[in-house]
């Protein structure tokens, strides 16, 4: 759905409690994790970096001051927010064009804890509003449209204008083995998901960053139930579509009546050199329900992850596959590999390769590579490099495409 555009004043809505979190965050376990860039993960790395003595503040003056009123905040309220902008200004080139994008996307988000704290069943409301606004003729998520791609650069960084894209509850039942989310929120937050998936924080490619076999919503209002226990997880769940990555003329009204419904089962092991190692399965089906502007489709994709020999090291493999044209990909194999280098900062490099759903003998391979610098406690920056080559969504030719690109991203 497609909003007017405005200033986000300043919310206070968000919550989880700020702890010293520790650099297991950073490195996490491989595990059914919710994606980095949803809002809980992205309070836990706010915090780790705040409580890290070693890492300099870009704001050093206000830093302690500011801090300082959140966890008064937290203790009177259970309340805690945070508040991001990042920006990202990509380049394409080929053999006849040169294209150039930038936009940015500012939010605040907070997580309050309502109750149950003190049975360990925790009740929290979520809630996310943000602005993403284009600062040239088109933004990062139209250059595929623009190059003949056959799916995007990036995930997110589009002009999309104010969204309320989060506007949840989640609860946590049976000593958290039990997850209920039911409200407004983005399903591929929870499903789908692997260790370096986050244009944010990770590649910035969409057959990394996300999955452009799958027709995810963009956001909706809908329900997940997941279950973990014994090294075991499954997850069922179900939203509304309110535009997704592939429809990009789609302006559905909130009661749109498309949904999409996803299943999904992962199980922990000790992988290759007895290293922590995952692999999960997601089926998921769209209904467009007489949604002119969409489509019906379905799929299926198999992830594996693995730890590397090395802290920090991190490996995953992904086949999908789908049947209809409610995605733009029809075939996906990918691998990506990352590392981490002085405990925050992180270079990846990935491979992919996908077949067009509406034209069988048109594919399309990407191949990037990123350095993410920690330069603050709440600045990063992260240069990126991507070649894309194959036919796209012209038959015609076989272009190679170097995609150059440069983002940004603050968190106070």
């Amino acid at each position: 759905m497609r909003f007017a555009k405005i200033s986000l004043l300043p919310l206070l809505v968000c919550c989880v409690t700020p702890s010293r979190a520790t650099e297991s965050f950073i490195s996490p376990e491989v595990d059914n994790t919710e994606a980095a860039d949803s809002i809980a993960p992205t309070l836990q790395r706010r915090d780790t970096l705040d409580y890290d003595p070693q890492r300099p503040s870009l704001v050093a003056d206000v830093f302690e001051p500011y801090r300082a009123w959140r966890n008064r905040l937290h203790n009177k309220l259970r309340l805690e927010t945070v508040y991001t902008y990042d920006v990202l200004g990509q380049g394409l080139a080929d053999g006849s064009t040169t294209l150039g994008a930038s936009s940015g996307e500012v939010a605040v988000s907070a997580r309050w804890l309502m109750f149950g704290h003190r049975r360990h069943r925790p009740v929290y409301l979520s809630v996310r509003i943000r602005d993403r606004h284009a600062y040239s003729d088109r933004a990062p998520a139209a250059i595929s449209a623009t190059g003949g791609l056959l799916w995007k650069t990036v995930d997110g960084f589009s002009d999309a204008g104010f969204q309320i894209p989060d506007f949840h509850i989640n609860q946590e039942l049976a000593d958290g083995r039990l997850t209920l989310r039911y409200g407004q929120f983005g399903i591929d937050a929870l499903f789908d998901t692997h260790r370096l998936r986050s244009a944010k924080r990770y590649f910035l490619n969409y057959a990394f960053s996300n999955n452009p076999s799958v027709a995810f919503p963009g956001f909706g209002a809908g329900f997940v139930v997941q279950w973990k226990d014994a090294g075991w997880d499954f997850s069922l769940g179900g939203s509304n579509i309110q535009g997704t990555d592939s429809s990009r003329q789609v302006d559905l009204s909130l009661d749109s009546a498309a949904l999409f419904y996803t299943l999904q089962g992962g199980y922990n092991f000790s992988g290759l050199g007895g290293h922590d190692a995952r692999i999960q399965l997601m089926g998921w089906q769209s209904q467009n329900n007489s949604e002119e502007s969409l489509e019906d489709g379905s799929g299926a994709s198999v992830t594996l992850e693995q730890e590397g020999g090395d802290r920090g090291e991190h490996i995953v493999v992904r086949y999908a596959s789908s049947r209809g044209t409610a995605s733009p990909v029809d075939r996906l194999l990918m691998l990506g590999w990352g590392r981490e280098i002085r405990k925050y900062d992180h270079l990846g490099a990935g491979l992919g390769v996908g077949r067009s759903a509406q034209h069988g003998n048109n594919w399309q391979g990407v191949a990037e590579i990123y350095f993410r610098w920690q330069a603050t406690k709440e600045l990063m920056i992260t240069p990126d490099l991507q070649l894309i080559v194959g036919d796209g969504e012209r038959s015609d030719n076989n272009d190679v495409r170097i995609v150059a690109g440069i983002r940004a991203g603050i968190t106070f």
